[in-house]
């Protein structure tokens, strides 16, 4: 899911999932009925599991609530906070870098729940963050200055992240109407 294999709105089926992953259906019920809980399948009584719509407004929400988490945090101390400079050529490599400065700026506050969160975060807006470079041409530079910021652990990395997060409102409709296109 978080590759962007399934769809939005695309139907989860468990027996299917069971042959393809070569495992019985509890397991893989067990597995869709978690993920249920954080979020990143819905689940309607009679038609099943499914990769869970996002609408603009939601997506807005999810954004504004990622930013006041990460936002909120005190200046980052350079020591507790390490940035991987392995992945940046790898295919969803600015996904993933962002996922993992954004959960190290979350581990800076000491506040394991606000990690959580950050993390569930992260999982529901992976396929999205994928697309970022393709609809935005400062996304590569933008995660570069909240690399920098927190690396250096300055106070302008609250900046950073707040300017991310403003250009990713700008991008929401654009962003919608990509995933849009990939619904089965």
């Amino acid at each position: 899911m978080l590759e962007g294999r399934f769809p939005v709105g695309a139907k989860l089926e468990a027996m299917r999932l069971a042959d393809d992953f070569g495992v019985s259906m509890t397991p893989v019920r067990d597995s869709l009925n978690q993920l249920v809980g954080e979020g990143l399948v819905d689940l309607t009584p009679g038609e099943g599991f499914r990769v869970p719509l996002l609408t603009e407004q939601a997506l807005r929400d999810i954004l504004q609530i990622n930013a006041l988490l990460l936002e909120r945090v005190p200046t980052p101390d350079r020591k507790s906070l390490e940035i991987d400079e392995g992945s940046k050529d790898t295919k969803g490599a600015y996904a993933d870098r962002l996922a993992h400065v954004f959960r190290s700026i979350a581990a800076n506050s000491g506040n394991r729940f606000r990690v959580h969160l950050v993390e569930r975060i992260n999982d529901r807006l992976h396929p999205l963050r994928e697309l970022e470079p393709e609809l935005w041409p400062g996304a590569s530079q933008a995660l570069e200055q909240i690399e920098r910021t927190v690396r250096q652990g300055s106070i302008g990395s609250n900046r950073a992240v707040r300017a991310y997060h403003r250009n990713m409102q700008n991008l929401v409709p654009a962003l919608i109407g990509r995933l849009n296109q990939q619904t089965p």
